[in-house]
């Protein structure tokens, strides 16, 4: 059944937090969507959620009692073992049950659903809190799971996006090994930043050949060039040969054109970027963004109009 699919499943991840995935997840599916894309972003940062923040102008206001994604998992594993094994597993599996839609004015086809973590309210905790992941995943048909949610993502959506966790662990392994198709590896470029994140990167690339790995440095602060130009070459370094499938040449120029730079307004409130400022033609930021989501969808168009607004549809 997954053969038969024709979207893809992306995952934005980061050793360490800090980096900006969370932004830059959401900014890219807005312009996928704006591409005419039918898009999910998921929030797979279960420990602290974050992604329905960026999306919160354009969604309705019960928005906040929308279950997600631990609900779908604890309901999934909360279900009787003898009527899981009368039937499929992807007939336990409803991603569609658990997303919300995202307002905005998008072309076509073109839109984006959010699955959040899950219920924002104090019994949020509760069901995380007793989550066992490992044991889940070998021992609860766990894996069974998350082949069923891979291919209803890859069945109903161009692109799904997953905002992994930070960090290592049991959930980070299924966000970034079971889950995707591409791993876009979020990193600043302290040498702590880089080092965990190119460790992690390689340990992905040698044990899932068939995942796409997209190194992606961020919050580069263009205000001490001469620190940034020499993270540019450590980072390289780190990260030889990937993207792979490139030359030399392309591989150059891919590292230039995703570069995410450190804008301090949006370190102060949750806004999505891809608007810019009115003064602003040629926001590099927005740029940046652009570019990311054009290497995710091969190369494709993946532009917001210009003109483009912030009101939601």
């Amino acid at each position: 059944m997954d053969r038969m699919s024709t979207g893809q499943v992306v995952t934005l991840h980061s050793v360490m937090g800090g980096t900006g995935r969370t932004m830059a997840l959401a900014n890219v599916a807005w312009i996928l969507a704006s591409s005419g894309k039918r898009v999910l972003a998921a929030d797979w940062n279960l420990v602290s959620p974050g992604l329905h923040r960026m999306f919160r102008p354009y969604l309705k206001a019960e928005a906040a009692e929308q279950l997600g994604v631990i609900n779908m998992v604890r309901g999934f594993e909360d279900q009787a073992t003898g009527s899981r094994r009368s039937a499929p597993v992807s007939d336990h599996v409803q991603v569609s049950r658990h997303v919300m839609a995202v307002d905005g004015d998008f072309p076509g086809r073109g839109g984006i659903d959010l699955l959040p973590a899950g219920r924002e309210n104090t019994d949020y905790a509760a069901p995380l809190s007793t989550m066992n992941w490992d044991r889940f995943y070998h021992a609860g048909d766990g894996a069974r799971f998350f082949d069923a949610v891979r291919t209803q993502l890859r069945r109903d959506y161009d692109v799904a996006l997953i905002d992994g966790c930070s960090g290592q662990g049991d959930l980070a392994d299924i966000c970034t090994a079971h889950l995707p198709d591409t791993l876009v590896a979020c990193f600043t470029l302290s040498r702590r930043g880089m080092e965990s994140a190119a460790t992690a990167a390689v340990r992905i690339q040698e044990r899932y050949p068939r995942i796409r790995i997209l190194p992606v440095p961020m919050r580069v602060d263009l205000a001490e060039r001469d620190k940034a130009d020499a993270g540019r070459a450590a980072a390289r370094q780190l990260f030889a040969g990937l993207p792979t499938g490139m030359t030399e040449q392309e591989r150059a120029a891919y590292w230039r054109a995703v570069e995410v730079p450190y804008q301090p307004l949006y370190a102060y409130e949750d806004r999505l970027a891809v608007f810019g400022e009115a003064s602003q033609e040629k926001d590099p930021l927005r740029e940046a963004f652009e570019n990311l989501a054009a290497h995710l969808t091969g190369g494709g168009d993946a532009r917001l109009p210009t003109g483009a607004s912030s009101t939601a549809g």
